[in-house]
């Protein structure tokens, strides 16, 4: 018996059992990764088909067909199609990018470019379908995370956009901003709150985050509610300074919007003022009413530039204050006939 014992402690023995060890793991390590491969290949494929396109059936075979067109080039055509407009084929062939990328690094670029096509084609559920695949499988993908986000806002689950934010705060992105507007909307949203208790809530949001004084703003308009423009920057609200009754702006002490005032009704213009509102006053007093006063809004990030308001930019979708520019244009006088 002790002869037995002893063998067991034979440092050649050790090693043969070492490295019997080593090749189990190896052998079973192997194995696992080809049964996960062929798992998540099935997954993929199980995937596709739930979102293949049957428009220009013909054009896709061909590119099936035609095995020495890359990944890249594939890539490529998609961009194109997208840029033009043309969604339905982007969509067509970034499926067929799928099925043929082996790569984890492509299959998740190509994942995340198709649930971008389908948010800007509009198909916003397919599009969380597809993000929330990508993030199954690579669950820190921020980009992905933050075109979630966007998706839940518009859609109005904002419980489900403010978890995901949660997300993006574990992975070190700031996302306050965000958060105090969706809490805005969701206020706005609340029916079993008052009008009164609405507005006294966003006034502290406001407070948080100055992009929330427009939304208040807004909001005492609509609901003919007592307000001091003087708690919000002017120049955020510079269009809805134009559109709002005089005597709700008169007992603001800030320049812009005094110039607001004088623009409308002919008078003094304060130093500094915009020149737009400066020649409008001049033409007041000249009794010229041919002119009037537009508006564009431009993203102070991509720097484009749209006709209407807006809160998270329609190009790059950051949320921010546009910048509003004025524009001195010719009024049309429109004359209706009947048919």
């Amino acid at each position: 018996m002790d002869t037995l014992f002893l063998e067991y402690r034979d440092p050649v023995f050790g090693i043969i059992i070492f490295f019997a060890v080593i090749f189990i793991i190896a052998f079973l390590n192997y194995w696992w990764g080809v049964f996960k491969s062929k798992e998540e290949r099935y997954n993929a494929e199980r995937f596709i088909k739930r979102f293949e396109v049957m428009a220009d059936a013909d054009e896709y075979k061909k590119l099936l067909d035609e095995f020495s067109i890359s990944s890249e080039s594939l890539g490529l055509l998609a961009h194109s199609y997208s840029k033009s407009g043309e969604y339905e084929k982007a969509i067509g062939i970034y499926l067929l990018a799928l099925k043929r990328v082996k790569n984890k690094e492509e299959k998740q670029y190509f994942l995340y470019q198709l649930g971008k096509i389908y948010f800007k084609a509009g198909f916003l559920r397919r599009s969380t379908d597809v993000l929330l695949e990508l993030l199954r499988m690579y669950p820190r993908h921020k980009e992905a995370l933050k075109l979630l986000m966007v998706i839940h806002e518009q859609l109005k689950e904002y419980a489900r956009a403010l978890e995901v934010m949660d997300s993006l705060e574990e992975l070190d992105v700031e996302v306050k901003s965000e958060k105090t507007f969706v809490k805005a909307l969701q206020i706005l949203n609340d029916g079993s709150k008052t009008n009164q208790q609405k507005y006294e809530i966003l006034i502290e949001l406001t407070k948080e985050e100055p992009l929330i004084g427009r939304i208040l703003f807004e909001f005492a308009k609509r609901e003919n509610l007592d307000f001091d423009v003087d708690l919000i920057d002017a120049h955020s609200v510079l269009d809805l300074l134009w559109e709002s009754e005089d005597l709700k702006l008169k007992s603001s002490s800030q320049d812009l919007v005094k110039a607001v005032l004088a623009a409308k009704n002919g008078g003094e213009i304060p130093q500094n003022a915009p020149f737009e509102l400066e020649v409008l006053s001049v033409l007041k007093r000249q009794n010229y009413t041919k002119a009037i006063v537009g508006f564009e809004y431009t993203c102070t990030c991509c720097k484009g530039t749209f006709p209407v308001h807006f809160y998270r930019c329609p190009s790059c979708y950051t949320l921010k204050d546009p910048h509003i520019s004025l524009l001195l244009i010719k009024k049309e006088h429109e004359e209706y006939y009947t048919f």
